[in-house]
C-alpha cells in the first residue's frame, strides 16, 4: 500500500428528523431546525471531498423514518452523485429507522453506492490502481426491530490488508437505547476486524481500543437531550495501524444550563445573568444554539419570578435580543426552579396557618399516588406553561413549587391565621 486507506465514518444522519418538543415559534429557528439534518449531512459530504477520501461508510439510520420523505431521498441522491463524481464509493448499512422494507421513491443512485445485504454479511473490496486497499463488511436491517446478534456473522478474510466492519447495533447493552442487534465487545473482537464503524448511539466515541470500535454519533443532535459534540470521523487505516479524528458537523447546537440565582436580588440582575449566560454559550458553541436555561437556588427574586407575567416578559425580551446576535441563540425554555429565602423547618414548627399548610403538603408529598393525582388534575395549566416557565419535570417538584408559591403569598400578605 502506498498510503493508508482514508475514509469517513458517519451514522445516524436522520434526514428529515422533526425535532419534536421544541418551542420553535420563531420562523428562522423553525426553518433552521427543519434544515439542520440536511446541512449537517452536506458538511459530512464536503469533508469527504476536501480530504479526497477513498470511501464513506454510513452505519445506519440515514433517514429518520421508514417511510422516508421524497425531499430526504432526493437530497441523499444529490449527495451520492457529488461523491460519485469525485470517485468516492459509499457503503450503506440500513438501521432501525430506515430498514429495507420501508417505502422508496425509486430514485436511481450511482454505481458507487453500495447497500449491504440484510440477510447476511456482505463484503466489498476497495481498490486503487488495481491494488486491493481494504475490504468493507456490513449488514443492514430488513425490518425495524432486529433482536438478532448480527456481529456474530462477521469474519475477516485472511488476505484483507485492512478490514472495516459496518454495523448499526447496541454494543454492550446500553440501557438508554433500544437493544437492536445486541452484541458484546468480545463478539466484535472475534471477527478480527481493524475498525468497527458503529451506528445507533448518537454520542460519538470509542467502545473499545482492541479492536478499534467507534460510534460516530449523529452529525446533528436531534433534540434538547442530545447536547455536546456531533459530527463524524475521518479514519486512516493501514496494516496494524488505525487512527480516527473527529470533525464537528452540527448545524444547530443544543445546550442546557443552570444559572445560580442565589445572589440575584432583582429582575434586572436576572436579565443581566441571562445575557451573560447566553454570551458564554454562544462563544463555546460557534453555531446557532437552542438553549434551555434553568434558574436555580434560594433567591430573593423567587417571588418576582413566581408571578408568571414577569418570567414571560423576561423570556420574550431575551429571545428578541439573542436572536439579533450572531450566531443567533434561541431560548427554548426559561425554567424557574428557584426557591424562596425562607426556612421551611421554621415555618413548619409554627402554630399559624402557614405552618398548618406546610404540614398538610408534607402529608401529600408522602403519598405518591396522591401527588400524581393532584398533578393530573392540574395538567392543563401546567402544560400551558411549557415554553415560558416550566414548573418542574416531576409530580413532586410541581407540588413543591406550588407550596412555595403559596407560602410566598401567604407570608407577603402577613396572613398567619
Amino acid at each position: 500500500m502506498t498510503r493508508p486507506v482514508r475514509f469517513i465514518h458517519a451514522a445516524d444522519i436522520h434526514l428529515d428528523a422533526p425535532f419534536k418538543g421544541v418551542d420553535a415559534t420563531d420562523a428562522r429557528v423553525r426553518r433552521a431546525l427543519v434544515d439542520a439534518t440536511y446541512e449537517s449531512f452536506e458538511r459530512v459530504v464536503s469533508l469527504a471531498l476536501e480530504h479526497a477520501v477513498d470511501f464513506i461508510v454510513l452505519a445506519g439510520d440515514s433517514y429518520d423514518s421508514r417511510d422516508k420523505s421524497f425531499r430526504a431521498q432526493s437530497s441523499f441522491q444529490a449527495a451520492m452523485e457529488r461523491l460519485a463524481g469525485a470517485g468516492i464509493d459509499v457503503f450503506v448499512a440500513q438501521g432501525n429507522h430506515d430498514p429495507a422494507n420501508g417505502w422508496s421513491a425509486g430514485l436511481p443512485l450511482p454505481e458507487r453506492v453500495h447497500y449491504f445485504p440484510t440477510d447476511s454479511v456482505g463484503r466489498f473490496e476497495v481498490e486503487r490502481d488495481g491494488e486491493l486497499l481494504a475490504a468493507v463488511y456490513g449488514r443492514g436491517y430488513a425490518i425495524a426491530a432486529v433482536g438478532e446478534n448480527l456481529a456474530r456473522g462477521f469474519r475477516r478474510d485472511a488476505g484483507d490488508p485492512v478490514a472495516v466492519a459496518v454495523l448499526h447495533a447496541n454494543v454492550g447493552g446500553d440501557p438508554s437505547h433500544e437493544a437492536y442487534a445486541p452484541c458484546s465487545v468480545e463478539d466484535l473482537r472475534a471477527a478480527r476486524m481493524d475498525y468497527w464503524a458503529l451506528g445507533h448511539i448518537h454520542k460519538p466515541g470509542r467502545v473499545a481500543d482492541e479492536p478499534r470500535a467507534v460510534y460516530a454519533g449523529s452529525p446533528q443532535g436531534l433534540n434538547p437531550k442530545e447536547s455536546g459534540a456531533h459530527g463524524c470521523y475521518l479514519v486512516e487505516a493501514g496494516p496494524g495501524s488505525v487512527s480516527e479524528t473527529f470533525h464537528p458537523t452540527a448545524s444547530v447546537s443544543w445546550v442546557r444550563v443552570e444559572v445560580d440565582a442565589g445572589r440575584l436580588e432583582g429582575l434586572d440582575d436576572v436579565r443581566r445573568a441571562i445575557r451573560e449566560t447566553c454570551a458564554s454559550i454562544r462563544g463555546e458553541a460557534g453555531t446557532p444554539v437552542v438553549a434551555r436555561i434553568e434558574l436555580v437556588g434560594r433567591s430573593p427574586i423567587h417571588a418576582d419570578l413566581a408571578r408568571g407575567t414577569n418570567a414571560a416578559e423576561l423570556l420574550a425580551e431575551a429571545r428578541d435580543e439573542q436572536l439579533a446576535a450572531e450566531p443567533w441563540l434561541w431560548i427554548d425554555r426559561l425554567r424557574d426552579r428557584t426557591s424562596p429565602t425562607l426556612d421551611l423547618d421554621e415555618v413548619r414548627a409554627g402554630a399559624d396557618f402557614a405552618a398548618d399548610f406546610v404540614r398538610l403538603v408534607d402529608e401529600v408529598l408522602a403519598d405518591t399516588a396522591a401527588v400524581a393525582s393532584l398533578v393530573r388534575e392540574a395538567a392543563g395549566p401546567v402544560e400551558g406553561a411549557v415554553g415560558v416557565v416550566d414548573l418542574g419535570s416531576s409530580a413532586a417538584e410541581i407540588v413543591e413549587r406550588a407550596r412555595e408559591t403559596c407560602l410566598d403569598r401567604l407570608l407577603a400578605d402577613g396572613e398567619t391565621r
